[in-house]
């Protein structure tokens, strides 16, 4: 009988996830631009009701809201993010292009990426 070596089953690290909670359709589509430029991560998108499931089952390295959003339950919000470390990403979407929500959340992701990824 032969017996295969074993070799260790390789870990793969996880993937970089930046999960946005609610929208505007603009806030998406910048935070899917921005992410990818400043971190190539993906990103998951959650509603209010399911926002703690879908955060706690992608683990990201960020999460991104409206201030409207946030505004709804911030104690909540900023407890969701503390749990699974990830930077709570508040941004103002009144009167912002999907130009002007890539711009201000690029660097703010790109942070968030290389704070998770050195500790």
């Amino acid at each position: 009988m032969l017996w295969a070596m074993s070799t260790p089953t390789s870990v793969p690290k996880p993937s970089s996830v930046v999960v946005v909670v609610g929208g505007p359709a603009d806030l998406i589509a910048a935070v899917r631009q921005a992410a990818g430029v400043a971190a190539a991560a993906r990103v998951e998108t959650a509603e209010l009701a399911n926002a703690a499931t879908v955060v706690a089952t992608h683990r990201p390295f960020a999460v991104v809201m409206s201030e409207d959003m946030y505004s709804f339950d911030a104690a909540e919000f900023e407890a969701l993010a503390r749990d699974v470390n990830a930077a709570l990403i508040r941004v103002e979407t009144d009167n912002a292009t999907r130009a002007k929500l890539e711009r201000a959340l690029m660097p703010r992701l790109g942070q968030a990426h290389r704070r998770r990824s050195s500790g």
